[in-house]
């Protein structure tokens, strides 16, 4: 396997029937790849108890959606309320 993708991870158990957690078992399944890819998307939910939080500050490279305001065209990152 080459690539994991998670799809909605802050739905996700934090442990999966005492083995870990989904990224983590997941994980273990690229680590022989040349070329491994581990890709996460969710929704947030509660700030500090999110799963997708969690492996944003854990990753590597973060990458944002900006778009331009329709007023000033000043380039700016959606933000969930």
């Amino acid at each position: 396997v080459d690539v994991v993708c998670y799809d909605e991870l802050s739905s996700f158990e934090p442990d999966v029937e005492k083995e870990g957690s989904p990224t983590l078992l997941g994980d273990k399944r690229i680590e022989g790849s040349v070329w491994p890819k581990s890709i996460r998307g969710s929704t947030p939910k509660i700030k500090g108890t999110c799963q997708i939080e969690k492996a944003a500050n854990e990753s590597a490279h973060f990458m944002r959606f900006y778009v331009p305001c329709p007023h000033c065209g000043e380039e700016q990152y959606l933000k969930f309320g």
